[in-house]
């Protein structure tokens, strides 16, 4: 699996990096880990933070052909060692995306010839 490939097929971003793959139960599971300098003391920015466990959060993306694709991300629960802080890493994921009513009359108005 290629990081370009997730980057603009999916948006993943630099923040995470591909891991390994899962296929069953009809759909296709892209499992992601985040990248150690993503992880920054929210209170005092520090980078010097030690990972205590994990969770894994499951998205659902855009669909390959007709297989469901599901990406699971990590979201590391870490600790500050400079200032004791406990915090789980902010998943650095696509933004939601949001469409306007300008593009939306836009779309409505093509016509197929």
């Amino acid at each position: 699996m290629s990081q370009s490939l997730l980057f603009h097929a999916f948006g993943v971003r630099d923040g995470y990096e591909y891991w390994k793959t899962e296929y069953g139960e009809g759909c296709a599971r892209f499992f992601l880990t985040v990248k150690p300098e993503q992880l920054v003391c929210p209170q005092c920015q520090s980078q010097e933070v030690s990972r205590k466990g994990r969770r894994f959060r499951q998205l659902q993306t855009v669909p390959i052909g007709l297989k469901p694709v599901f990406l699971v991300t990590e979201v590391p629960k870490c600790q500050c060692r400079a200032c004791g802080h406990r915090f789980e890493g902010p998943p650095p994921l696509p933004r939601p995306m949001s469409t306007t009513r300008t593009g939306s009359k836009r779309s409505s108005q093509i016509s197929i010839r």
